[in-house]
């Protein structure tokens, strides 16, 4: 297997929190872009303090981008053309006009364009589907996700740097469409939510399909719930901490069915270290297809709701 190195643009928390860890325990070769974090950073290859140097002289092949949304756009795009493999974290770019012009760029250098959703990685994913008795049993799906109120100062809160619950949630909400059901919405009613500065804080909808529903709501203000409920024709499936699943705690599997109550453990699995791995595989074997579907469907779903958003 060709031996992948990465070049890390952004010091940010997920960086910090997930993505070094994975590296160091993989003994995957990475430097990192910051411009503000100054002092050295451990197992690090080469540090840079200028995006352009590092991906000139950083000798990686494949930029991982952690960095304000408002800049995806522009830095993906600029790695693509120098041939880099790139991975962006959620949200990939703002308009869907922008992830089209990615996606041809990386189709036409034959490079890796992903989207870093992973929490379906987690080992409790595949544990519903199979006692729900595969995705077409799945006949709805109900999502709760609501985060206290970020502090205004917070990137979630910045209209400059393209911040919003559609931004930092709307991923997720395209994201179960995928996975579950991936096929097409035949009514879909939106309902969005501003704050004073009209920054979206909060959406929900119902997606009917033909013969299945998906509702959702996402918000930001309130107590924090990141809860999913997956209805069969005998089974109500129910996980918690679905989009942010710990990599060091087991979780549980709630079932009801025939009025009888079962909790099933899933041990500890880390999520992000499982896409990782899968991606480098894919790499190797130059196999992107699914990854350039994937960005255009999701977006495609955030789009409408995006809309929705500019004409209330």
């Amino acid at each position: 297997m060709k031996k992948n190195t990465f070049l890390l643009l952004g010091y940010s928390h997920i960086a910090k929190k997930r993505i070094i860890d994975v590296f160091i325990k993989n003994k995957i070769e990475f430097s990192i872009a910051s411009k503000s974090h100054k002092e050295k950073i451990k197992k690090v290859k080469k540090q840079f303090s200028d995006y352009n140097d590092a991906l000139v002289n950083s000798k990686a092949n494949i930029v991982y981008i952690s960095l304000p949304n408002a800049l995806h756009f522009y830095w993906a795009k600029k790695a693509l053309l120098l041939g880099y493999n790139v991975i962006i974290d959620k949200p990939i770019c703002n308009k869907l006009s922008e992830t089209k012009k990615l996606i041809k760029i990386a189709k036409t250098n034959r490079k890796l364009l992903s989207e870093a959703i992973f929490y379906n990685y987690h080992n409790q994913i595949k544990r519903v589907i199979n006692i729900a008795g595969g995705k077409k049993a799945i006949k709805e799906i109900k999502v709760n996700f609501i985060i206290p109120m970020p502090n205004k100062n917070s990137l979630l809160m910045s209209k400059k740097f393209d911040g919003g619950a559609i931004m930092d949630m709307g991923p997720y909400a395209s994201s179960i469409d995928r996975i579950f059901f991936d096929e097409k919405i035949k009514y879909l009613k939106i309902k969005t939510y501003k704050n004073h500065i009209k920054l979206p804080i909060g959406f929900e909808f119902y997606a009917n399909y033909k013969k299945r529903q998906y509702t959702g709501l996402f918000k930001f203000g309130g107590e924090y719930i990141n809860q999913v409920k997956f209805f069969t024709k005998t089974k109500e499936i129910t996980l918690q901490r679905v989009f942010s699943p710990p990599s060091d705690l087991d979780l549980n599997v709630n079932v009801i069915e025939d009025k009888s109550i079962k909790n099933y453990q899933v041990k500890k699995d880390n999520c992000f270290e499982n896409y990782l791995l899968e991606l480098l595989k894919k790499i190797n074997q130059k196999n992107y297809s699914y990854y350039y579907k994937q960005l255009e469907q999701d977006h495609l779903f955030r789009d409408k709701i995006q809309k929705k958003f500019l004409r209330s």
